[in-house]
């Protein structure tokens, strides 16, 4: 597989030029970076693919409401939209993305919108809400904004430290993009780490002095039915669906209840007619079925193409973000003195 993605090099030096270029840019104000009147927080990475965006903007809004109304502005992928949309609970994964519509429906206060151009965004928010702050959700690389704050997600099993600019590997820019970043958070670590082991990743990652660098695991909770009444899950057989870019985490987990059958799909996938009548096809011999949050999303808008008895046995699993370490209070009071310094 190295050998293969070697073929890929001269590609990569192109796309990695092409990005510098832009960053330089902006680096020298040839291209504007805006700021706004209300505190800003970027979460994003450099990677394509899942590090974990979602439970994370979902962590810093719980954290940050408590200042007052939040809003979490997302660019909505694989909607089939333009420009600026409010998210609201009965909004559809194809008017907004899977990833707003599962955080408003999970924050039903939350002020949600989607739109590709975070400045017109921002701004179309602040004309109809009083906002504490706002959470760019995936836009580390919209430079457009000049955040008040910026968090840098890296997967544990994927670090961007060892990976190579697309197409070569999977980063969307030069690995010196880290810069930018405050605070840099390994994502998805086991629960068990080691003094040794965080001693390890900081050496393999070497954030500058200036950058705070973090460690959190998924904590996942009871699953709860897509379907029907509240019940308890009691699987032991789990078909797991997922249409998310690295399931691996999740798999592992559901091991302990049993045996698990993993069905896979691509990230943000839009489930059509094939896919459902592949998931009614697989779900024999199985007692359960269980899938993502970001997952359920999409799936709930197309029930009546599932069987009776996958919706009877569909559940969902709900995943939050936990630091290790007891950092928690340390990341909360680093952020609120970016987003909210005394005299600012």
């Amino acid at each position: 597989m190295a050998g293969i993605s070697i073929l890929f090099r001269p590609f990569a030096w192109v796309y990695s030029s092409v990005m510098a270029f832009r960053n330089w840019l902006f680096d020298v104000g040839l291209l504007p970076e805006r700021r706004f009147n209300v505190p800003v927080a970027t979460i994003g990475n450099l990677a394509v693919g899942g590090t974990g965006k979602t439970p994370h903007t979902e962590y810093l809004y719980n954290m940050l409401k408590t200042r007052g109304k939040v809003g979490v502005l997302s660019r909505g992928y694989g909607r089939n939209t333009k420009g600026f949309r409010w998210v609201y609970p009965t909004s559809s994964v194809e008017e907004c993305g899977d990833e707003p519509c599962q955080i408003k429906r999970k924050y039903g206060q939350a002020v949600v919108a989607v739109d590709e151009n975070r400045c017109e965004g921002i701004r179309q928010m602040l004309k109809s809400e009083k906002l504490a702050a706002i959470v760019l959700d995936d836009a580390y690389q919209h430079r457009y904004v000049k955040p008040d704050l910026n968090i840098l997600l890296t997967d544990y099993h994927r670090l961007f430290s060892e990976d190579r600019v697309i197409p070569e590997g999977h980063l969307r820019e030069a690995k010196s993009g880290r810069r930018r970043a405050d605070i840099i958070i390994v994502t998805k670590c086991p629960a068990d780490l080691k003094p040794i082991d965080f001693t390890l990743l900081s050496k393999r990652i070497r954030p500058f002095a200036s950058q705070h660098l973090f460690f959190t695991t998924q904590e996942y909770s009871e699953p709860y039915p897509l379907f029907g009444e509240d019940r308890p899950f009691a699987g032991t057989n789990v078909l797991a669906v997922t249409g998310i870019s690295n399931p691996h985490t999740l798999v592992e987990y559901l091991k302990r209840y049993g045996e698990v059958t993993p069905l896979r799909f691509s990230d943000h996938h839009p489930f059509g007619d094939e896919d459902l009548a592949k998931i009614n096809a697989a779900f024999p011999g199985h007692d359960a079925i269980i899938t993502t949050e970001k997952d359920a999303t999409r799936l709930v808008t197309r029930s009546d193409r599932l069987s009776d008895e996958v919706k009877r046995a569909l559940f969902v699993q709900p995943v939050k973000v936990s630091f290790l370490r007891d950092e928690a209070d340390a990341f909360r009071r680093l952020c609120e003195e970016r987003l909210f310094p005394i005299g600012g």
